[in-house]
């Protein structure tokens, strides 16, 4: 994995049989729109070019897509990270719906979010992981 140091816009794109990472610009992705049903995205999510990286998300997934945030959440007397309500914010700006909602703690405080494209169409599963086991039978 290249450093990632000094860059605020920085992405890297894995999938299952890919050679190696692709490493881009946050705010100009190499793929067509709509493109990914799924997406976890791990970010430090800086606010200057927040909803910008967003909307480039927003624009890689497909219609229904779901994706996965993990930010740093932000403690009263911290000064980085994000509280609930600044991120539930510059979600909804960049058109993403909150779908849940968690919040890790330990070792450090993050916000792990599930979003769904607001675009008209809802995703075609959302549920607990034994109602999806029941509909494609347990390993």
């Amino acid at each position: 994995m290249p450093p990632a140091e000094g860059f605020e816009r920085f992405v890297q794109v894995v999938w299952p049989g890919q050679v190696g990472p692709i490493v881009a610009d946050a705010l100009r992705l190499p793929f067509y729109e709509a493109v990914f049903d799924r997406a976890l995205v791990t970010t430090p999510l800086p606010r200057l070019a927040a909803k910008a990286s967003l909307r480039e998300i927003w624009r890689v997934l497909a219609p229904a897509g779901l994706a996965v945030f993990v930010v740093k959440a932000r403690r009263p007397w911290q000064g980085t990270g994000w509280s609930r309500k600044g991120l539930e914010a510059v979600l909804g700006e960049a058109m993403f719906e909150v779908l849940d909602w968690q919040v890790a703690a330990v070792p450090d405080r993050w916000h792990l979010v599930l979003v769904g494209k607001r675009d008209g169409l809802r995703p075609a599963m959302i549920g607990r992981v034994d109602a999806v086991e029941s509909l494609v039978g347990a390993t």
